[in-house]
Parts: C-alpha cells; structure tokens; sequence
C-alpha cells in the first residue's frame, strides 16, 4: 500500500459564549459588581469556586494519568513487537531443523505483475491477480480491481478502502480478497475455492505453498517495521489494523536451508526476503492469508 494516511475532519458544534459581570462605572479592575449580595449569593460563588477548582484538579490528574500511560503504552507495544520477533525466529529454527517429509524447497510459477501505474494503492488486487495467473487464469492487471472487487468510504475489511487506482487509496484485508476470490472462481466454475487462512501459522503457509498453492499474505512494504496503525475494526471476533505501509504479496516458494521465502511483490519484482523477517512481518499484519486449492 502508499504511504498515505486518511485523515478524518471533525466539527464541534455549540458555542457557550462568556459574559463579564457588570461593574460600577469608572471602576478600576477587580472592583466588586454593581449590586451588593447578600449571604446567600456569597456561599454560591465560593461553591462555584470550590467546583471550578476541584474540577482543574481533576483535569490536571487526568493529564498527569495520561502522561505516565505514554511510556507504558509505548513499553507494551515495544515488548509485543519482541515476542513477534521471538516467535518468528523460534519457528523457523524449528522449520529448518525438522527432518520430517516435507520439501526442503520448492518454487511455483507465480508472476509478479507491477501495480503501477494503474493501481498505485492496488497491491491485494494485484497479488489476487498474480495468484488467479498461477491457477491457469487469463486475466487483465486492472480485471480484478475494476470488476471483481467491492470498495467502501468505510469498511476495510470485506471491501478496499477507498480507490486502489488512487494513490490516495487504503487498503482492504483477508476477508474482502477471500470472498473476491470466491466470486471469480463461481462465475468461472473452477474446481478451486479461495480458503481464508488468517490466523494460521507461518508453517501451514509454507505447507501450502509445498503442495503447490498460491499463497497471498500480508506484510509490509519491503519488509520495514510496521508503520503507525490509523484505523482499526473488530469483524466476527477478530481485530484488523491499518497501518501506513501494509502490503500485499504471493508467497511462491522457499528455501530452509538457504533461509529465504521466494515472492512475487508487486513492487518490487520476483523477491527473496529472510524467513524470519518475512514471519514476524506477517504475523505484524494479523496473519492473514488467502490460498487458492
């Protein structure tokens, strides 16, 4: 995806304007008002005051709250990050030193069609395009995003966000490719079907990639650190984040002895990126997957 944030307007409406109290004429700042008070109008204004004081002390507690939460907030985050890496780098040690049946490598024929210039925000459209191409599909770079795939001014998981032939588009997630993928598999009557694998670990995506199936996985551009995350939307259990640089590509092939995952970036061309660095990015994004069987 580009590196574009949406950003939301709000307005803020009702105005409460301030009155001065009035002053005796010609007297001096901090004079008394023009009509006396009596006891009772006396007690109201010092518990007035009192209210309007214990309310900035609130305010003020508030403000001191949310100052020492930053660097918690910032720790939690950080220590998510590492278990991600811990948990990337653990399973793949485990992936090469396993001697069990599967393949140590293998490669699928996936093309790596370009998004630019039509589609500059396109790449899960792209991605889905590459995948159908490796099925035996005949289809258009544009067919996908312009046919085949809903979009939404608001929901970004089961649609695209916006325009993927905009460069001020978003993004959409697995659901919105997985159901797309559907769709065209139906109205073309294959014997495949689109399987949702969000959620799956990155074992069982290499396993499908051995026994021959397109893989579409999400990560980041060029596999940097997440980016900040802008939007956020829990759909049947399961929370879907935004971020400034997520990215959509075919995982074709990999390599355990050579540590690499072969695959085909829609910005970048026929790639290989480190095992490890690929599964902590994919599990940074959700682990979300879509595979055509």
């Amino acid at each position: 995806m580009a590196d574009r944030q949406t950003k939301r307007q709000s307005t803020i409406h009702g105005i409460t304007t301030y009155r001065r109290r009035p002053c005796a004429k010609g007297g001096r700042r901090g004079n008394r008002p023009l009509f006396r008070r009596g006891f009772a109008d006396r007690a109201s204004s010092m518990l007035v005051r009192w209210k309007a004081a214990l309310a900035c002390f609130g305010a003020g507690i508030l403000v001191l709250a949310g100052a020492l939460a930053l660097p918690l907030l910032a720790s939690s985050s950080a220590a998510a990050d590492v278990d991600i890496e811990a948990r990337a780098a653990a399973e793949v040690t485990r992936l090469q030193s396993d001697t069990d049946s599967r393949a140590r490598s293998t490669a699928l024929d996936v093309p790596a069609l370009p998004q630019y210039p039509e589609l500059p925000t396109g790449c899960e459209s792209v991605a889905l395009t590459n995948a159908l191409i490796a099925c035996g599909f005949d289809l258009r770079k544009t067919e996908i995003a312009e046919a085949w795939l809903p979009t939404s001014d608001q929901d970004f998981v089961r649609a695209f966000l916006g325009d993927p032939a905009s460069p001020d588009g978003n993004s959409c997630m697995a659901p919105a490719v997985a159901s797309t993928a559907a769709a065209y598999l139906e109205a073309h009557r294959a014997d495949l079907e689109a399987v949702d694998l969000t959620g799956a670990s990155f074992q069982d995506l290499l396993d499908e990639v051995a026994a021959g199936n397109p893989v579409i996985a999400w990560c980041t551009i060029g596999m940097d650190e997440p980016g900040d995350c802008y939007r956020t939307a829990q759909v049947d259990g399961r929370m879907y984040r935004l971020l400034t640089n997520s990215h959509c590509v075919v995982v074709r092939g990999y390599d355990l002895d050579a540590g690499i995952v072969l695959v085909s970036d829609s910005l970048a061309g026929q790639v290989a990126y480190p095992l490890d660095t690929f599964a902590a990015r994919y599990y940074a994004l959700g682990a979300q997957a879509v595979v055509l069987r």
